[in-house]
């Protein structure tokens, strides 16, 4: 399952190349993997074909990618390497959500430099403001703390798993700021650079999935930001970008169906070259191997179908200029499925090939490794479902979370 006909934003030269470079980067997945390398020479050449720009207008040097678009390009990235995918992803996102959010005075600098300097965006820290406590300072929610100075603005705090911190150049980062005036969360959103003074990675990353990416740590010690660099108005930066929360949950998405795609196809190179000890036919032949691998096709199916089911209308109401309380539950539903089904995928392939597949650094070791990675992803299952549910039905909290 793919997400079939990305449209004709995307021509079968661009779609041919994608494929290819996939194939580049599975060649290089495990070194990197095991070497807790960054994948850089994969990063140069998707900004080679240009593909780093995707969600830009042909205007701005894109190929004015929408939801459907970008969603097949980071999947097919993530057949091929999961982290790469998870960095792009990282990227994609942010950039479609700000590229008609920047502040004019820096908008035509910033999207030059992403097109012709081959420049990266990080994602927005997570800010914890999802479920609503009546009397809650959200401020408290955040760990960058923001306050004017010198006609701009003073940034303290940091940001966590940051993917491939050490490679992006742009940094936007919500923080509390206390002199925001009056507003519903108190939060600013501002553009920060790698190389502005007082920002600082800490090589921090050693989880077991997702390894190549090097998500660490960025603190900030009293950075010092202009004012032509604050995203929307003061105090309202959440607001302002909350077109953010769907690109996100697609662009996350997309990367687990790249790794239940990559596990599906393993799963049936081994089945058909695979040999029954007894018999000596290839265990493809066998009902048991049929019925399993046609499980994985019908999860794979499923979620794609509801990934593409997402895309779709994501791009229908972004084309109307207005996103959906339907979309947005749809959101939380096509995370949900995509991570815990890639994990069944993955796990289920794994029974398949057997007691190799716990070798160290191999295919589906790695692949399980990752898509552990996918429920970790905000929200967790427990959360997502409690905002589901209270959307669904209308619950708005009085007294408190659960009042």
């Amino acid at each position: 399952m793919m997400l079939s006909s990305p449209s004709g934003k995307l021509s079968q030269e661009t779609k041919e190349a994608v494929r290819r470079i996939s194939g580049q980067f599975r060649e290089t997945a495990a070194l990197n993997d095991a070497s807790d390398r960054f994948p850089e020479e994969n990063i140069q050449l998707i900004a080679a074909l240009g593909l780093h720009a995707a969600p830009l207008s042909k205007h701005d040097g894109g190929l004015d990618a929408g939801f459907v678009e970008t969603s097949w390009l980071i999947a097919e990235f993530a057949k091929g390497c999961p982290s790469t995918a998870l960095c792009m992803a990282m990227h994609y996102y942010t950039l479609a959500a700000l590229k008609d959010k920047l502040p004019e005075a820096i908008s035509e600098e910033v999207l030059r430099d992403v097109q012709h300097n081959r420049e990266f965006f990080s994602s927005f820290n997570l800010a914890n403001v999802t479920t609503f406590h009546p009397g809650f300072d959200y401020r408290d929610s955040v760990s960058v703390k923001i306050r004017k100075a010198d006609s701009g603005y003073l940034i303290n705090g940091f940001k966590k798993f940051v993917s491939a911190a050490e490679r992006f150049k742009y940094l936007p980062v919500l923080g509390s700021q206390e002199d925001a005036g009056k507003s519903f969360y108190g939060l600013t959103a501002l553009l920060l650079q790698k190389n502005d003074p007082g920002v600082t990675v800490e090589k921090t990353w050693d989880l077991s999935g997702m390894r190549a990416t090097l998500s660490h740590d960025v603190y900030f010690k009293d950075v010092w930001v202009p004012v032509d660099r604050r995203i929307g108005r003061e105090g309202c930066g959440l607001e302002d970008t909350s077109n953010e929360y769907y690109w996100s949950r697609l662009a996350i998405s997309s990367v687990y169906l790249g790794i239940a795609q990559a596990a599906v196809e393993y799963a049936a190179d081994i089945i058909r070259a695979k040999k029954d000890w007894i018999s000596q036919k290839p265990v493809a032949t066998m009902p048991g191997a049929q019925f399993a691998y046609a499980d994985l096709r019908i999860k794979l199916e499923t979620a794609g179908s509801q990934l593409l089911a997402y895309a779709s209308q994501a791009d229908e109401e972004l084309r109307l200029g207005k996103f959906s309380n339907e979309l947005y539950q749809k959101a939380l539903i096509t995370k949900y499925v995509l991570s815990n089904t890639v994990n069944e995928i993955v796990w289920e392939a794994m029974q398949m090939e057997g007691i190799r597949s716990l070798a160290r650094g191999s295919m589906l070791e790695r692949l399980f490794r990752d898509a552990r990675a996918a429920t970790f992803h905000y929200p967790s299952n427990d959360l997502l479902k409690e905002m589901l549910a209270k959307t669904s039905l209308g619950i708005v909290s009085i007294n408190g979370r659960w009042g």
